[in-house]
Formats: C-alpha cells, sequence, structure tokens
C-alpha cells in the first residue's frame, strides 16, 4: 500500500519551507514544489494523494492547476491556499471541485486539521497519536467514562469545551467505540465554511444548481451515510440553516441543492462548540429547538488548566512523538521546567502545549528542556484570561493591583511571586485546612503539595 502524500506547491520560498516544517513535524509525508507545471506530473492516481496549493503562483495559477488535477485524478482531495481573504475565490475554489480553502496566514494546527478532515487515515492533530487520549487526571476520566458509556448507544452528543481541548479527538474516540466504526467518519468545521457554501457541503448537489456545478456532488451526510457526522463549531451555524439541519435531524433524510428526490441517511451526530449554545438561544442566535435535538448527552471537556495531573504526561507525549519525526529522540524536561509547565494557566489548552513542545525541541541545545527553550511567556497573554486564579482573592473577587504592578504582560518571574502570595494568603484564611484551599483555588490537591513543597525548598514557607 502506498503512503499517503501532500503535494505542496508555493512559489514563495520562505512559506514553503515554513509549510514543509509543519508537515514533517506532523509526521506527514510531502514533495513541495514552486510552480503548478512541476506538480502536475507527479500527480499519481495510483498514490493516496492531496494536493495543497496556493492561488497566485507564476505561470498556471491554483485554479487552472485544480482543474487539470481533477481531471488527471478525480479522487484528488485538493487544498487551495489565498492570501487574499476573497468569499468569492473560495466559491470558485469549491464550486471547481477544491474541497477546502486556507487563508493566508494560518497556524501550522489549522494546515494539519484541513488534511485530517479530508484523510481518511489523518495524522493526529491534537492529542496522542491514532486518536490516544491521554488522560490521569480524574477531570478528564469522568469525560472518557461518559464517551464510552454513550458510544454503544444511538444519541445524539454535544461537547462543549475551550478552543484546543481536543473536542475532535473525542469524537473520533466515540465513533470508533461506536458500532459504526467500520463507516465512515466524516468531520466538517461549520466556521470555516463560508455561509453560502455551508449547505451545499453539507446536502450536497446536483448538476446545474448553480453557476459552476458542472456535476452532482453528495454533501456531507450522504457522504457520512451509515457512519458518524462531526459538526464542529456548531454554535457558527447560521440560523436560516439551522432550521434545515433540524429537518434532517428529524427525518433522517436529505434533499441536495437543485433536488426533489429526498435520500435517506442513517447518521449518527457529533456536534461540538466552544460557545455557550444556551446564552445563544437567549439572544436569539440560536434555535432552541436545534439546542435540545443536539445536546440530548451533553459532554462538558475540561480546559487544561482544570486538569493539573494531565499536564506532565502529555507535554512528556508529544515530546516522544515529536522528537521522533525531528530526530530528537530523548530529551527530558527539566524539574524547572516541569514546574513551569504546571504553573502556566494554558489559555490555548492542549494545542498550545502540542505547539510549545514543538518549539521546545527546535529550540533546546541538550539533553534536558530547559524553562527557556519553552518560550511561555514570549507572548504572555494579560492578567485577566491568562491567571485567572492569581487574580481572586479567597472570597473569589478580584485582588487590587497598583499602577506600579499592573500590567498587560507580566514576567513569569512575577506571575509566581502573585501566585505564591495568593495560596499562601487562603490557606493562611482557612488556618492551613487543604482540602479548603484547593476548593477555593481550584487546584487540584496534588498540584497544591507540588506548590507548597516548592515553596517550602525556596524558604518562603515554614513548619
Amino acid at each position: 500500500m502506498n503512503p499517503f502524500q501532500i503535494l505542496l506547491v508555493e512559489d514563495d520560498t520562505d512559506l514553503r519551507e515554513a509549510i514543509s516544517v509543519t508537515l514533517r513535524l506532523g509526521g506527514v509525508d510531502h514533495v513541495a514544489f514552486e510552480c503548478a507545471e512541476d506538480a502536475l506530473p507527479a500527480i499519481d492516481p495510483e498514490v493516496e494523494q492531496m494536493l495543497v496549493t496556493d492561488f497566485r503562483l507564476p505561470g498556471m495559477n491554483g485554479l487552472q492547476l485544480l482543474a487539470q488535477a481533477r481531471e488527471k485524478h478525480p479522487q484528488l482531495p485538493v487544498v487551495v491556499m489565498t492570501a487574499y481573504a476573497d468569499t468569492q475565490l473560495a466559491v470558485q475554489a469549491l464550486k471547481g471541485g477544491a474541497r477546502d480553502f486556507l487563508i493566508k496566514p494560518f497556524m501550522p494546527q489549522q494546515l494539519l486539521e484541513v488534511i485530517a478532515r479530508h484523510h481518511p487515515s489523518p495524522p493526529p492533530a491534537k492529542t496522542g497519536a491514532d486518536g490516544e487520549i491521554i488522560a490521569s487526571d480524574p477531570a478528564i476520566l469522568a469525560v472518557k467514562n461518559r464517551c464510552e458509556r454513550v458510544a454503544g448507544t444511538g444519541a445524539t452528543v454535544l461537547l462543549t469545551g475551550e478552543s484546543g481541548v481536543g473536542k475532535d479527538v473525542f469524537a473520533k474516540q466515540i465513533h470508533q467505540l461506536s458500532g459504526r466504526n467500520s463507516k465512515p467518519y466524516v468531520a466538517i468545521n461549520c466556521a470555516a465554511i463560508p455561509d453560502n457554501l455551508l449547505e451545499s457541503t453539507l446536502f450536497g448537489y446536483e448538476k446545474g444548481a448553480f453557476t459552476g456545478a458542472t456535476k452532482a456532488q453528495p454533501g456531507k451526510f450522504e457522504q457520512a451515510n451509515g457512519g458518524t457526522l462531526f459538526l464542529d463549531e456548531i454554535g457558527e451555524m447560521p440560523l436560516e440553516l439551522q432550521a434545515k439541519l433540524l429537518r434532517v435531524l428529524q427525518d433522517q433524510v436529505v434533499e441536495r441543492l437543485g433536488s426533489m428526490r429526498s435520500v435517506n441517511c442513517d447518521v449518527r451526530i457529533v456536534a461540538a462548540t466552544n460557545q455557550d449554545l444556551q446564552q445563544r438561544v437567549k439572544d436569539g442566535k440560536f434555535r432552541e429547538d436545534l439546542y435540545f435535538r443536539l445536546a440530548v448527552f451533553p459532554i462538558r471537556i475540561p480546559p487544561l488548566r482544570e486538569r493539573q495531573q494531565d499536564i506532565l504526561p502529555l507535554a512528556e507525549h508529544f515530546l516522544v512523538r515529536y522528537g521522533r519525526t525531528m530526530g530528537r529522540q530523548g530529551l527530558k524536561l527539566s524539574p524547572q521546567s516541569n514546574h513551569a509547565l504546571q504553573s502556566y494557566p494554558w489559555p490555548g489548552n492542549v494545542r498550545e502545549l502540542e505547539n510549545a513542545m514543538q518549539r521546545a525541541l527546535l529550540l533546546s541545545d541538550g539533553d534536558l528542556i530547559e524553562p527557556n527553550d519553552i518560550e511561555l511567556h514570549g507572548s504572555e497573554p494579560s492578567m485577566a484570561s491568562s491567571a485567572p486564579m492569581a487574580n481572586l482573592s479567597a472570597g473569589g473577587t478580584p485582588l487590587a493591583y497598583s499602577s506600579d504592578t499592573e500590567s498587560t504582560t507580566l514576567g513569569a518571574q512575577d506571575m509566581d511571586s502573585i501566585e505564591r502570595e495568593h495560596i499562601l494568603k487562603v490557606l493562611k484564611q482557612v488556618d492551613g485546612n487543604r482540602k479548603e484551599a484547593v476548593n477555593i483555588l481550584g487546584l487540584s490537591e496534588r498540584a497544591l503539595r507540588y506548590k507548597l513543597k516548592a515553596y517550602k525548598e525556596a524558604g518562603f514557607l515554614f513548619d
């Protein structure tokens, strides 16, 4: 069996190399080309490939390449990149047969996620390899248990949680544990597709349904028939489309655009959002009946800051995984790095941790990864978003800071000192009762023990 391969076409040398690095780090085999004319001969219908091409190229442009590539290999997935946030261009590309598009500049993770959406055996994107869920903390073990309980049923699942917590990984896990695991798993990001294309992407279209529809195309529902359809960022779906989605979920039939014929679809729905859908219902931005239809079995995935026991196992997992692809096996975290990782609030969650470990492998010169290699505070978030625990008093109200100490960026030492003072203050208020303290602080008992031990060793705490 031939391996999966990306054909990358980008004329900008620096950008081409940067994308190549991203693909290497993601464990994705690829060949890079400067122009479309060089890439065309490499397209082979006998090889499992995906074409990722820029739009503006010397000579043949990306849309012309798309057309010729599809003639040569009709089933070839094509992703078009462009620096011009032009909806019409996106429409043109998707109508021409492109599977997806990326607006430059994009984050490396976005590219890997796009590849994962359109490759039946995608490279891992956010958590463990092959969909592995790294879980040690009771908070995430409880989530795994709920996923296992619901997987064998046909119940619709709504995954909620902040961006980067790995909702897509849990969705795939539910599919793999279900009786549908031999059937397709199809994912779609409702926020990544323009509103005027989302309907045709979901439900498909017939030849002649609109300008550019040169042949019939099944939608995601038909593609997922018998299996699972993952609707990511469901909260971004426009209201007018929500009504049609509700009808499809109730009746289990779809009608392609331009068709009067109904197609039966046996699809299990897993939806996900990082928004408060109940609030969006109150605001008139999300249908209440659709919300209740989706939230049959809700599962909240906690942010990484609530999963203290998972931080180091995840970090070590990413070091092993990316160390292998980068030829940097055997690197370990220093004790100081362990402390830094556990003290950091991780506003970007598991995705941010994954990126931090990749960066550390590139920057480290020795066998031990030190805090400077991780660069957690290179672009420090504001206090309000990055250190909520440090900003709260024992009663849950914001602490007051003078203009001398208040800043939009704080160094690691400042953050640590504020956190330390707050923890010790809370302990004093509860007369040293650690169970009361962890409830107020929002820490696990393990994390509190670790911090108190460090304070004692540093001379800030005495028996």
